[in-house]
């Protein structure tokens, strides 16, 4: 074997970065970590300065190239360059230390990959899920919002029971294409058994739908407001009527529910403290009213402090047919860091909190909510997510667990302009239907918009900047899945067992 440094790194990082885009090829998806196996196998010998090149090597390569899309937000701000590097560059040190940790037990503890390669990877997935720069888009499962009849079997072990598949698929291949004689077919066998199964059980849930409790016939608005005329005040009154007129022709289609997308509505709710009659959206309880419909909207809702405090959320409210704003609104959980909320708020907070200027991009300004808080609407329980919380599995299971019986995504993602990640991150959505067994509502600003059943299958899904009003019956199931009962035992097993190869290799290298 080869001791180059760079060459199946890069390749292995290259072929993981074909899987995310939404292209559907699916081949790269389960053979991508092949030639970082082998380069692993080929080079145990080496000191762990060499593991780190080839670690980041590879992480480099895959967050170069699947992190482009950032480029997009160029046109808001310069500081999107510095976001693109800074965030490619802190996800290849995660990998390269992965890399070495795979390197450094797999010469330790001799361990099969079929036993390494799961346990490091997936251990780096749930820690990549934590903390204030927490972030899932890169998980592997999510690699499969292109295909969901592929990621059926995700109502049983989640996101990283999907992950798992995709790992030992690679570690399989690669076992057989090292191996010779017995040893080949043993792995080949084992490889067409895991994906019989896989497949087996996919095409038995894809023609057994789970059993609807009821239907809710749901309409979604797609008002394509620009991005900057979004942020501009003077077209606060045209986006508002633009919306009213988008409404009313939703509710030409009966629908019992109409869902509009994160801060639809222009103006902020500024509620006062000791003030009731100030939580109130005048026009959307009017419009509500006239139509006799409810309306799911988002907004942002800002209470006032003195000395010129303030709370602010990016939040969603819903209102009654009869024009009454409910009382229990929701709003988003995780907040983009620094756009939404300063991280590391006890050190960094003092330091970018309140500044103008091209500064403003770095200083937060949002409150979290509370998670799997679910509201009332059209007599159902609704679970709202915002933006991009949709690749956030965990709040959905909550919400799932909390009672949600059909979940809105309200989202505005201009800011993505015509990048793979629009249809990346709307495809994710598929997912967490599947997770969960349960219909969902995508509704973005300017696209992509779309319905998705129980299975995971998209409907009425629209085109970039139009506009679009659509209208569908969504089955509305109460059953919960072996998912939402036992959560992410495959990420805790996989934890488990790093922490006993850890132990292990310790003991052995002493």
């Amino acid at each position: 074997m080869t001791r180059h440094p760079w060459k199946l790194p890069v390749i292995a990082g290259a072929a993981l970065a074909c899987a995310y885009y939404p292209i559907g090829l699916v081949v790269p998806n389960f053979v991508a970590f092949v030639p970082l196996l082998a380069w692993i196998d080929g080079n145990l010998d080496r000191p762990w300065r060499a593991w780190r090149r080839a670690g980041f090597a590879f992480g480099l390569t895959l967050h170069l190239l699947i992190l482009n899309w950032m480029l997009s937000m160029l046109r808001v701000s310069f500081l999107a360059v510095f976001a693109y590097l800074g965030l490619a560059l802190v996800f290849a040190l995660g990998i390269t230390l992965a890399v070495i940790a795979l390197a450094w037990l797999r010469r330790t503890t001799r361990w099969p990959w079929a036993v390494l390669l799961p346990a490091v990877w997936l251990s780096l997935e749930w820690a990549q899920a934590q903390g204030d720069l927490r972030m899932t888009a890169q998980h592997l499962a999510q690699s499969l919002g292109t295909v969901p009849f592929l990621v059926q079997f995700a109502d049983l072990l989640g996101p990283y029971g999907v992950g798992l598949v995709l790992l030992m698929s690679s570690v399989l291949l690669y076992e057989a294409w090292r191996g010779r004689g017995r040893e080949r077919v043993r792995a080949l066998t084992a490889w067409a058994v895991l994906l019989a199964a896989v497949l087996a059980y996919d095409a038995w849930a894809w023609t057994h739908p789970p059993p609807a409790a009821k239907t809710l016939r749901v309409s979604f608005v797609q008002p394509n407001v620009g991005l900057f005329e979004k942020m501009d005040s003077a077209h606060d009154q045209e986006q508002a009527d633009r919306l009213a007129r988008l409404t009313r022709e939703a509710a030409a289609a009966h629908p019992d529910l109409i869902a509009w997308p994160e801060t639809a509505r222009p103006w902020p709710i500024y509620h006062r403290e000791g003030h009731a009659e100030t939580y109130a959206m005048p026009e959307v309880q009017a419009l509500a009213r006239e139509l006799g419909v409810t309306i799911v909207s988002g907004a942002e809702y800002v209470i006032p402090h003195p000395k010129d405090r303030f709370e602010a959320w990016n939040a969603a409210f819903v209102v009654h047919p009869d024009g009454e704003l409910d009382p229990a609104w929701s709003a988003k959980v995780v907040l983009v860091p620094f756009v939404e909320a300063v991280p590391f708020q006890p050190l960094l907070g003092p330091l970018l909190s309140g500044r103008g200027g091209w500064m403003r991009w770095l200083a937060g300004g949002f409150e979290p909510g509370l998670p799997a808080k679910t509201l009332p609407a059209a007599g159902i329980s609704i679970g709202v997510t915002v933006c991009y919380e949709e690749l956030f599995f965990d709040l959905h299971r909550a919400l799932r667990n909390a009672g949600a019986d059909l979940q809105l995504v309200v989202t505005n993602d201009a800011w993505f302009g015509k990048s793979y990640f629009q249809a990346y991150q709307a495809n994710t959505v598929r997912l967490r239907a599947i997770e969960n067994r349960t219909s969902f509502v995508r509704v973005a600003n300017s696209g992509i918009s779309m319905f998705v059943d129980p299975l995971g299958r998209d409907f009425e899904r629209t085109e970039l900047d139009v506009e679009a009003v659509r209208t569908r019956d969504l089955p509305v199931v109460t059953r919960r899945t072996v998912y939402d009962r036992v959560g992410n035992v495959v990420a805790w097993a996989a934890i488990a067992t790093l922490g006993a190869g850890a132990l292990l290799g310790w003991r052995r290298a002493r």
